[in-house]
């Protein structure tokens, strides 16, 4: 078991602890490649366009102009930015899946998903998306439970 997970016993028995690190980096790149994939995730009536490009996660939002980037560091630490896209951009493959995976904010620095609960140590990321655009606190929960951690 690594540094950053931990077991503990709570009332419903015991659930993975998975103590993250969460850090705003200005990381400017180019969506414009042709080699990304689009995910359509099916929220609740809303549908989310994410684009993947290698271990990279860009979150669309506000008429497809902005993106919420996420991926991790080395040391699996969450890195996050917020950019704006001037351009087209094309797809060689698409996924679509729906968001049936009961993952919620357990605390106010932590997601529940499952048996592991995945807890921000240094910095309150989900405050500051729904800060950014409320609406991106469902997708961005989805992704660290499924794709990231």
């Amino acid at each position: 078991m690594s540094e950053k997970q931990d077991i503990q016993n709570t009332e419903s028995g015991q659930k993975e602890i998975i103590k993250v690190g969460a850090y705003f980096m200005v990381h400017q790149d180019e969506l414009n490649d042709i080699a990304q994939s689009l995910l359509l995730l099916n929220d609740y009536g809303e549908t989310w366009k994410i684009i993947r490009k290698r271990n990279r996660f860009y979150i669309l939002y506000d008429g497809n102009r902005q993106y919420l980037k996420l991926w991790k560091d080395q040391k699996d630490n969450l890195l996050f930015y917020f950019g704006n896209i001037h351009y087209n951009l094309f797809f060689d493959t698409i996924e679509i899946s729906v968001d049936n995976t009961g993952c919620v904010i357990y605390t106010d620095n932590s997601i529940q998903c499952g048996g592991k609960v995945i807890e921000f140590r240094n910095l309150n990321v989900i405050d500051i998306i729904r800060q950014v655009d409320y609406r991106l606190v469902n997708p961005f929960i989805w992704l660290i439970c499924t794709k990231l951690y």
